[in-house]
């Protein structure tokens, strides 16, 4: 994946306040979800954690039947009808990102909200974020914006 194109998806963690809004919006647009998950990393402060999207993903190496996927955006995904809930995807994340559910016996997880994508719209996650701290875009716009981000943190702390 060359990374024109390609989207990815960023936390900035300095804003996130763990409010469980994207978590919330995520259950709410996908009946399987939320595919992205808050955890407690200590002291009450929850962060959230979904797919990476990996440039290598493991979880399309290891699936039997090709039920997982890239889109042309570079977002994994699960096709559904491929999926033979063999849970193959779920051992090889080394991030463990996959769900398998139960009602319909196939592996879940985060695909960048492909049907919003297709309206032309973002993630719901980044739409929500009420801090903006989540942020989709290409590597290099990611890149640039995280290094604002980081400049004005450091700005911000020599005006103290």
């Amino acid at each position: 994946m060359s990374g024109v194109g390609v989207l990815l998806r960023a936390i900035d963690y300095s804003k996130c306040m763990g409010c469980e809004t994207c978590e919330v919006v995520c259950g709410f647009i996908h009946e399987l979800g939320p595919f992205i998950k808050l955890y407690e990393i200590g002291g009450g402060v929850k962060r959230p954690i979904s797919c990476f999207h990996c440039s290598r993903a493991p979880c399309i190496e290891a699936c039997p039947t090709g039920a997982m996927r890239r889109d042309s955006r570079g977002a994994v995904y699960v096709e559904f009808s491929r999926c033979i809930g063999c849970m193959a995807c779920l051992y090889a994340c080394p991030f463990g990102i996959p769900d398998y559910s139960p009602t319909t016996k196939t592996s879940t997880k985060c695909d960048l909200c492909r049907d919003l994508r297709r309206e032309g719209l973002v993630p719901a996650c980044v739409a929500m974020c009420p801090t903006r701290a989540i942020i989709v875009g290409e590597p290099r716009a990611i890149g640039d914006e995280m290094k604002r981000r980081a400049l004005l943190r450091v700005v911000h702390l020599g005006e103290g």
